[in-house]
């Protein structure tokens, strides 16, 4: 049976191949002999991999043993000029969709390094300069057994040349992230149907996180709820415990997944039964700071001035102080990609990125609040991607 996890059916072999030839040139501009692209789980951080190849490794990745060394990992080497060729480990085998793939030559290797080494000698890539693209990523089992074996072959990073490509989104991935976001959409009219007093956290989770798959989600990651009004935060783990929530309470619940590889994260917040005049305030003001840094999100605007945007509606509020940096981040084929909606990125907003933009608060002893909304930019103003309702109470 085929796998979810193994392509995105809506992107064309026609897409990835374009996106390949477009790696080469700008590796041959910096002088580079080839492009090594390293995933992992689709789970985790497929993106790179799954951009230029359309593969999502099934598996998640795993110490090394003496039996499997890369397990959960995927390799993509881009020769600027020559074949390409996709190592992926002994579980996505059998999952790999061949009807939407774009590389001719792809070899299983349960031994990652010993391949890898073999496929360099095999293409004459001994020496010279390699651009990797998720350098993060790559195990430093195999970057140190690399450089031992061959010392003169050169490891430079390269992820600008895929982070450039992924800042702008093509229309095919537009929709897909938009039917992404539909499925987040359907599972918090789900959860919010049983948010009230009595109800526990990981019953409202269960309920938001079964609606996302049955609507087509490929996983959810989580699905967080948070009502704890001493914690008062939007990160967390455990995703939800069996907290029974009080009356009055505000309750923040946050879904992350993918359909068809293409994430979806939304924020939306409640309040289970009557909500006091301080709690209505903080709801009041978050709503009105995300509807103002979405209708900020401008071609040319740079991303951190959205962060100033939201703040100044706090700040009319009097909670300025309980706002958070971080509002925000762009979204694809991972949940978080550049650019952040945060100080310091100074990153101008070109027409077709995809933003996550989520001013938050946090308030010890009253709750937390935070409302998330997917946007595109575009020439004549923001496009809604989540049109669903954000006022919850």
């Amino acid at each position: 049976m085929d796998s979810k996890f193994s392509g995105t059916p809506g992107i064309s072999r026609k897409e990835l191949w374009e996106r390949q030839e477009r790696t080469r040139e700008l590796a041959g501009q910096e002088k580079l002999d080839a492009v090594l692209v390293v995933g992992r789980s689709a789970y985790d951080r497929p993106g790179h991999l799954a951009y230029l190849t359309n593969h999502f490794p099934p598996f998640p990745s795993t110490p090394f043993t003496e039996t499997d060394r890369g397990m959960g990992y995927g390799m993509f080497l881009l020769p600027v000029k020559g074949e390409a060729t996709l190592l992926i480990d002994r579980h996505s085998q059998a999952s790999r969709r061949k009807d939407v793939g774009a590389v001719d030559d792809v070899r299983v290797a349960p031994d990652m390094i010993a391949s890898l080494l073999e496929l360099f000698k095999e293409r004459k890539i001994e020496t010279g300069t390699i651009g990797v693209a998720g350098e993060d990523l790559l195990p430093a089992t195999i970057y140190r057994h690399v450089v031992a074996e061959l010392p003169q072959l050169e490891l430079q990073p390269a992820d600008h040349l895929l982070n450039q490509q992924r800042l702008i989104k093509s229309e095919a991935e537009i929709r897909l992230i938009a039917e992404a976001a539909e499925i987040a959409g359907v599972a918090h009219a789900a959860a919010i149907q049983v948010v009230k007093a009595g109800t526990r956290e990981n019953e409202i989770c269960a309920e938001g996180t079964a609606a996302a798959l049955k609507a087509g989600a490929d996983f959810v990651r989580y699905f967080r709820v948070s009502s704890d009004p001493q914690l008062a935060t939007t990160m967390r783990w455990p995703q939800a415990t069996n907290r029974e929530i009080r009356e009055g309470e505000l309750v923040m619940m946050d879904i992350i997944g993918a359909c068809r590889g293409y994430q979806f994260d939304v924020f939306r917040c409640t309040c289970a039964g009557e909500a006091d005049a301080e709690k209505l305030g903080v709801m009041d003001a978050v709503l009105e700071a995300t509807h103002a840094a979405v209708e900020a999100t401008r071609v040319g605007t740079p991303a951190e001035d959205l962060v100033e945007v939201a703040r100044e509606v706090f700040e009319k509020f009097g909670y300025a102080e309980y706002s958070r940096a971080f509002m925000g981040h762009g979204i694809g084929l991972e949940t978080v990609e550049p650019p952040l909606i945060s100080p310091g990125d100074h990153t101008r907003l070109q027409a077709g990125m995809v933003l996550c933009i989520e001013p938050g608060l946090s308030i010890p002893g009253v709750g937390g609040f935070c409302i998330e909304q997917e946007v595109v930019v575009r020439e004549d103003g923001p496009e809604l991607l989540t049109p669903f309702e954000a006022k919850l109470w």
